[in-house]
């Protein structure tokens, strides 16, 4: 028994809490056959040309766009949802955001999408989403993300002429 009336068990380690919950990060790459400064302004500026509707808030006829530094959707009915907010826009290089879209705004994941020129003029384009540990459903979180990032870059290298 403790001496102390106050005494309580230790704090838990935070590596033993990570192990049960401990997810990688989700990696998609895509080649796109423009330079760098066509990428990003086409992943930035044309979103709501590109991004699948199916896998938006308000489905068809939603809107999606980076305005004053939040990306933000708005469905037909001028209802908008928050998807993000930009931490780092580095034009032609780098994107990072603090996304929150369908999930608490208050545990944002990282998403860094880095734009690499080619020795033949086109771009490298891979998009990294972290932070999935933060979530209390971690697991289920990566596998939906595994299977909608790459989706989600084959629409918008498509629309940048890959085939």
């Amino acid at each position: 028994m403790s001496p102390s009336l106050f005494s309580h068990a230790p704090d838990p380690d935070p590596k033993d809490a990570e192990q049960g919950t401990s997810v990688p990060d989700v990696v998609a790459v895509r080649q796109i056959p423009r330079d760098a400064e066509e990428a990003f302004n086409g992943f930035t500026d044309y979103l709501h040309l590109w991004w699948p509707e199916d896998l938006t808030d308000f489905g068809e006829g939603t809107h999606a766009e980076f305005e004053g530094g939040v990306l933000t959707e708005t469905g037909p009915d001028g209802e908008t949802a928050v998807w993000a907010t930009v931490r780092t826009r580095e034009p032609d290089t780098l994107l990072e955001l603090d996304w929150v879209a369908g999930r608490n705004p208050r545990i944002p994941t990282d998403i860094r999408v880095d734009f690499s020129p080619a020795d033949d003029g086109s771009t490298l384009v891979t998009l990294r989403h972290s932070g999935l540990n933060r979530l209390p459903d971690a697991a289920q979180e990566y596998e939906r993300l595994q299977r909608e990032w790459p989706q989600i870059l084959d629409r918008y290298a498509r629309f940048m002429g890959a085939r």
